[in-house]
């Protein structure tokens, strides 16, 4: 059997295995498992910000015990292209499903036992050190789900809908993000001045309940029918879907490393180092900040599919630099606007960055990235495009803002920092224009 034939052989083989029901379970599986990982992933930096430099370390300078819970906030991240580099194995030798299980297990178990750490007052440099162990154990986690459950939706999905339908794995993200600030913001209500003694543990125990819905969601998909037809093929079977990936695919990492920098410092600016500025350098309550985020996170979650349908359209590499264009001009917006006080003003910077910006940006991922990697190296590239700049950038974005911010006494560096990788990105999506001659429909 020729080449021409055996190809067409698969696709028709991958036809026959989708359909309508599928999708939409692996749409329901995918955006509450994701969310469900985002949410805990999230919930330490959303609770860190507001508790953690007094809970796990000693009392005297509260801006180098800020310092310290954005560098161990900054170490899941640092997992992450670890466990994407495990997990994409696992997910191109045995399966999407499987691995997805496993990393949602993983990261559940993680989180809980977080909420069940003793204080620094209590045992002292122990409960830090404890703490990064587990912050490790969250970044393996989710460095293997995004990509698994980005190739469910995108293999599930028919040809000119893969954009909109591979962005639902991103509303997981605003998904887990308002869940994880309602949550918060509950803790604090209930427990008030006693939210750094015991209510900052109530999101991390929740989400054993939350991980039991998920698991159950995700048990009755099925695998991803490219997948399924391509294991029965002996050379679809890679035996280091990692050096692979970096024998044929480093020139589509570097892109996808462009792709995804603006967006990943906008949204832990505004998800995360946000809530520290604004009570620790303007001196607003808690509330404002975590009320104003849970609004523009719930509008942010509505504009995703937009963004995903305008990518199917236009093309997704349009949609990245018209996102690329909007990060720069947040770099110099953002913080003027916060330093209004304003909570209708704050409310509308953060709205306008999330829902807007970052939703740009980030949408049409899932489909642009999967579209460079061959079925049987996927789960390992497309894991890695999203793993490595959010490692890079999203995990230290917190720490740099807090560095610079704190050093300099104003946000000038912040600005041009965010500027200067919104014009990466502009150039990134470029260089993804000239390599759609090559893309790899999944």
């Amino acid at each position: 059997m020729g080449a021409k034939e055996t190809a067409a052989t698969f696709v028709e083989q991958v036809e026959r295995e989708r359909n309508p029901l599928q999708t939409k379970r692996v749409i329901a599986s995918s955006l509450a498992g994701t969310t469900l990982e985002f949410y805990e992933f999230f919930v330490y930096g959303t609770v860190a910000a507001l508790a953690f430099n007094y809970v796990f370390f000693p009392e005297g300078n509260d801006f180098a015990a800020t310092l310290s819970t954005f560098a161990i906030f900054a170490v899941g991240f640092v997992a992450r292209p670890i466990g994407s580099i495990v997990f994409g194995h696992l997910g191109d030798k045995l399966g999407r499903k499987k691995t997805l299980i496993l990393s949602l297990v993983l990261m559940g178990a993680s989180t809980v036992l977080i909420g069940c750490l003793p204080s620094f007052s209590t045992v002292g440099i122990v409960a830090p050190i404890l703490l990064v162990v587990l912050r490790l154990v969250q970044g393996l986690a989710l460095g293997g789900e995004w990509g698994g459950a980005a190739l469910m939706l995108v293999e599930n999905a028919a040809k000119g809908k893969k954009a909109a339908i591979g962005s639902v794995v991103m509303m997981g993200v605003p998904g887990g993000l308002v869940l994880a600030a309602v949550v918060a913001a509950a803790s604090v209500a209930i427990s008030g001045d006693q939210f750094e003694v015991w209510g900052w543990r109530i999101p991390f125990v929740l989400s054993a309940a939350l991980l039991a819905v998920a698991f159950w969601i995700r048990l009755g998909v099925k695998e991803s029918p490219e997948f399924a037809a391509a294991r029965e093929r002996l050379e679809a079977r890679p035996k280091a879907p990692f050096s692979e990936v970096f024998r044929n695919n480093w020139g589509d990492l570097v892109a996808a490393l462009g792709v995804a920098a603006p967006g990943n410092a906008i949204f832990f600016i505004v998800s995360t180092y946000s809530l520290s500025y604004l009570t620790s350098n303007l001196g607003l309550p808690r509330e404002t900040g975590l009320y104003a985020q849970i609004a523009a996170a719930t509008i942010y979650f509505a504009t995703i599919p937009f963004f995903g349908r305008l990518a199917d359209r236009v093309g997704e590499w349009k949609v990245v630099a018209g996102g690329a264009i909007g990060a720069a001009l947040f770099g110099l917006a953002y913080f003027p606007l916060l330093q209004t006080g304003n909570v209708f003003v704050i409310f509308g910077a953060m709205t306008l960055a999330l829902a807007g910006i970052h939703a740009a940006l980030q949408a049409p991922q899932a489909s642009l990235f999967a579209s460079r990697f061959d079925v049987r190296v996927r789960y390992t590239g497309v894991a890695l495009s999203q793993a490595i700049p959010t490692m890079v950038i999203g995990g230290t974005a917190p720490f740099v803002a807090t560095l610079l911010v704190g050093t300099t006494g104003n946000t000038l560096l912040v600005s041009a920092y965010v500027i200067v990788l919104a014009a990466w990105g502009f150039g990134a999506a470029l260089v993804f224009r000239k390599k759609d001659a090559d893309r790899v429909e999944a």
